[in-house]
């Protein structure tokens, strides 16, 4: 199979994405930190199938990429200190790890959920027409650095995927910070784009001086 790339601004391409994620296809797209692999929530089968692509193990927090910042509303829960932060660095390369809403299907919540708005607008509108988020996840296989090109990303998965989504290089070409909200106070997961002041700042809380933790599939 051979994969078709289009650009993430065509409608008709937009369309088509639509279409395979209802039928609980995955597609390649752009982000602006780098390109992910995206499958709909709405068939959770096809979460195993996403990290058996990927050669990975699955990541510690399901990753959603949201279209607005109101739509964790119907994914997590969240303290109002958490929320106000957020609604102050979203859009951006800004993760945030909670705890699911209860009603959330099973696949969904079995693990804590990982969440940002990116920070694309041709990929809001993508997100938005979809219902509002997507389960998405680097598009890199294990040991390949994170692709930042849809020829990148084509050239580590070719003939898997029906549909690339184009959207040029990615801006910022590494991953997103991560922040773990679950605790209080929040940790650091990774370093990424968004620096640790910014954050903190957001927060309202002074900078802590704790080593950050790593995982290695993040």
């Amino acid at each position: 199979m051979t994969s078709s790339i289009l650009s993430i601004t065509d409608p008709e391409a937009i369309n088509y994405a639509i279409k395979l994620l209802a039928a609980g296809e995955m597609i390649i797209l752009p982000t602006d930190t780098i390109y992910g692999i995206a499958i709909s929530p709405k068939n959770t089968a096809s979460i195993a199938r996403l990290y058996q692509v990927r050669e990975r193990e699955r990541e510690p927090a399901l990753p959603f990429l949201l279209a607005t910042v109101n739509d964790m509303q119907q994914l997590v829960q969240c303290r109002g200190d958490i929320c106000r932060a957020v609604k102050r660095l979203w859009p951006g390369a800004l993760t945030v790890i909670l705890s699911p809403r209860p009603e959330l299907e099973p696949e969904l919540r079995t693990t804590p959920v990982a969440l940002r708005v990116p920070n694309l607008p041709p990929l809001q509108a993508l997100l938005k027409a979809a219902g509002g988020y997507l389960i998405v996840t680097g598009a890199h296989r294990s040991g390949y650095p994170p692709a930042i090109t849809a020829q990148e990303a084509a050239s580590q998965f070719e003939g898997i995927f029906n549909l690339i989504l184009d959207g040029g290089r990615s801006p910022y070409g590494i991953p997103s910070t991560i922040l773990d909200c679950i605790p209080d106070p929040p940790v650091i997961v990774r370093k990424g784009v968004m620096s640790e002041e910014k954050i903190w700042t957001a927060l309202n809380r002074p900078t802590p001086r704790p080593e950050v933790r790593s995982h290695p599939n993040w």
